[in-house]
């Protein structure tokens, strides 16, 4: 027996004991496949569940009377974990972050509940703060994603119009949709291409149009999921790119990028990135103008320059008009 049937086990007896305490050795080693002697022993290593140095009753007290089995549960476990209202409206706040698009039931169920709790409290100091969180507005989701989303559920094909970047033109496609991985704030679509013959990774936001078609398409049968997003996401950035934020936005930006910033003395940071073109690190320092600056390599602070002066003459035909 491995590990893992081992710990069902003890799970089992621990709450076919609690709803039947008094249990007959005999009854509960029939229940579990095993002798009544290899019972008491395992019963004997369950009142080492705890912590070290694993004193007996630390979690669980489990006894035998008279051939009977009982089972006492530490107090601890004897109630639900109440959150404090601090630790509710944190949570809640925290909320706001999941995406709608992954499981908008799930993130509606868990705002609703959360929310119960916290109008529950007889702090009526919080009533304010209360408006602010639960009247904030849920980030729609859109249709193409709805439909996606669905799509993989039902194993429909989906066709596509997609715009490739690197060849800068667009095709029509069918697709089997696989699943959507999120990267750096982008959404991406892995299916099977029946154009290229292949599996192929879409980037969402390419997706000009899509229609969920009312033919299916069987499993992946030799896709191994784990192993494609991981050798996905090293081939999205072989190139390596550095821009300067100054301390106006530093926070902000240490904050949503983490590990990939290091700071400076005078307070600014530099974020570090990996992208397979320099859209998306133009499209950044543009985004934090005038509080960011491209530093490397020097092509991206010619692609910052370049899109710097389509936005500009953009700006100005449209005044001069």
């Amino acid at each position: 027996m491995n590990i893992t049937e081992r710990i069902n086990r003890i799970l089992f007896i621990m709450s076919f004991v609690s709803q039947n305490q008094g249990v007959t050795v005999d009854v509960l080693a029939r229940q579990v496949g095993m002798r009544p002697r290899q019972l008491l022993k395992e019963l004997d290593f369950m009142l080492l569940i705890g912590k070290p140095p694993f004193r007996p009753d630390d979690y669980v007290d489990i006894y035998v009377e008279d051939q009977r089995v009982y089972i006492e549960f530490d107090q601890m476990l004897n109630r639900p974990l109440r959150f404090t209202r601090p630790e509710a409206m944190a949570l809640l706040i925290s909320l706001q972050l999941l995406d709608p698009e992954v499981n908008p039931a799930a993130v509606k169920s868990l705002k609703e509940k959360i929310q119960r709790a916290v109008s529950s409290s007889l702090d009526p100091a919080g009533r304010l703060e209360d408006s602010v969180v639960f009247d904030q507005p849920s980030r729609p989701v859109s249709e193409k994603f709805r439909g996606i989303r669905d799509a993989i559920e039902d194993q429909r094909k989906v066709e596509i119009d997609y715009y490739s970047l690197t060849r800068d033109r667009r095709t029509r496609r069918v697709v089997h949709p696989y699943f959507l991985t999120k990267y750096l704030g982008y959404w991406y679509l892995t299916a099977y291409c029946e154009l290229r013959k292949d599996v192929r990774t879409f980037k969402f936001e390419r997706l000009l149009s899509l229609n969920v078609l009312n033919e299916s398409f069987p499993p992946p049968t030799n896709l191994d999921v784990e192993k494609y997003k991981q050798s996905f996401l090293k081939s999205t950035g072989p190139r390596k790119f550095e821009i300067h934020f100054d301390p106006a936005v530093a926070s902000y930006v240490a904050e949503q990028w983490g590990t990939s910033v290091r700071k400076e003395k005078n307070g600014g940071v530099i974020l570090t990135l990996f992208s397979e073109t320099m859209e998306f690190p133009s499209r950044i320092v543009l985004n934090f103008a005038p509080h960011a600056r491209p530093l490397s390599p020097p092509e991206l602070i010619e692609k910052v320059h370049k899109d710097a002066r389509q936005v500009l003459q953009m700006y100005e035909s449209k005044a001069v008009v």
